[in-house]
C-alpha cells in the first residue's frame, strides 16, 4: 500500500473513530504518524468526548448537544479544535455551555441539593454562559442564561434546587435561546 492510500485510510478511519490510537491500530501505523498525516490533510484533531471522555465530559456533551439543537445556527467550536476555549460562536458572540447533574446534599451537612458550574477558565473570554441543570435521569430541569457581566466576579456558580438564589433570575426556556441570539444579531 502506498503512502497516499495510507493517508486516505487514516482520514477515513479518523472521521469514523475520532481516536488517534484506534486509527493507528486499524491502519497499522503509530498514532503519531496518524496525527502528522491528519494535520497535513487539514483534518481537525478534536477527539470525541461523548465516546472517549471522562464522566464529566459525557455530562458536558449532553448540554452542548441540547444547546446546538436549540440554536442550530451556532458554530460548535469543539468540532473545529480540541478543547476549544469556548464551546460555541453565535454571530459575533462567544458562548460557553456548562452542564451539571443535580448534586445531592450530604448527610450531616447544611448544604442543599444543587447544581454547580465552574466558569473560572471561561469567565474572561465568554460573552455569555448557558447552564444546563440536569436531574438524576439526565433530563433538563432548568436552563440558565447569564451574560459575562453578571458572573464576572465568580469562579463557580452554585444553584440550589430550592430556587432560593439570585441565579434563578436568569432561568430561561430552552426554546427561547434561538430568538434571544437572533435579537442580539439584529
Amino acid at each position: 500500500m502506498d503512502k497516499q492510500e495510507i493517508i486516505k485510510r487514516c482520514v477515513e478511519s479518523y472521521l469514523r473513530l475520532k481516536n488517534l490510537k484506534l486509527v493507528g491500530l486499524e491502519v497499522g501505523i503509530p498514532w503519531q504518524t496518524v496525527y502528522v498525516y491528519l494535520k497535513r490533510e487539514g483534518i481537525a484533531v478534536t477527539g470525541d468526548k461523548a465516546r472517549y471522555g471522562s464522566a464529566t465530559d459525557r455530562i458536558a456533551i449532553i448540554g452542548e448537544q441540547r444547546f446546538y439543537k436549540a440554536v442550530p445556527f451556532a458554530i460548535d467550536n469543539n468540532n473545529l479544535q480540541f478543547q476549544a476555549s469556548v464551546d460555541f460562536s453565535v454571530f459575533n458572540l462567544t458562548v460557553d455551555v456548562k452542564t451539571s447533574k443535580l448534586q445531592h446534599k450530604k448527610i450531616n451537612t447544611r448544604s442543599s441539593d444543587r447544581w454547580a458550574y465552574c466558569i473560572n477558565k471561561q469567565k474572561d473570554i465568554a460573552d455569555l454562559f448557558v447552564f444546563y441543570a440536569l436531574n438524576d435521569e439526565l433530563e433538563t430541569e432548568h436552563v440558565f442564561l447569564m451574560p459575562n457581566e453578571i458572573v464576572t466576579n465568580a469562579t463557580t456558580i452554585s444553584i440550589p434546587k430550592s430556587g432560593k438564589s439570585k441565579w434563578f433570575d436568569y432561568k430561561v426556556n430552552e426554546n427561547e435561546l434561538a430568538g434571544f441570539f437572533k435579537q442580539l444579531a439584529a
